[in-house]
């Protein structure tokens, strides 16, 4: 019986995860904590993210940031850039992250070109596409003083 059983299983969820409306699918994820700037970025990001249909690209040097953008499971692919191989590897456990391994530039421009050049040189990116660049505040990579910092860009090669 246990294959059967399974194919129960099956049918249920897929029907279940059909008559589910994809804004009700995580109605307690959808308010951010207004005490927490990094939610609040994180929640805009996706709310962005969604309408535009666009990929989301986050620099972080801890992970946080890209974290939170998984715990609202924007509709694209979180492609998390980080400068630590630890974290490149944590950030590998969490729902639509795709982590990688860059060293960060002193020019965050340069920085975000090397990082579409190579999205493109993947696939993963198509010219006249837009994203959504995020950088985390925890830690800040070009500027002194902590900040977080969201921009929609279209893709050129």
């Amino acid at each position: 019986y246990p294959l059967k059983a399974v194919k129960v299983m099956h049918s249920v969820a897929l029907r279940t995860e059909s008559s589910i409306q994809s804004s009700e699918a995580y109605p307690g994820k959808l308010i951010p904590h207004n005490s927490n700037m990094g939610e609040m970025f994180a929640f805009h990001s996706t709310t962005m993210s969604n309408t535009l249909n666009a990929p989301i690209i986050v620099f972080t040097r801890t992970g946080s940031m890209a974290i939170r953008l998984s715990h609202y499971r924007p509709y694209s692919t979180i492609f998390a850039f980080t400068n630590q191989e630890r974290i490149k590897q944590r950030l590998a456990l969490y729902h639509g992250v795709m982590p990688i391994f860059m060293q960060f530039s002193n020019d965050a421009e340069e920085t975000f070109s090397r990082a579409i050049k190579l999205l493109l040189s993947k696939g993963h990116l198509l010219e006249g596409q837009h994203v959504t660049l995020v950088q985390s505040g925890a830690q800040p990579i070009w500027r002194e003083e902590s900040t977080h910092h969201i921009q929609v860009r279209k893709v050129h090669g």
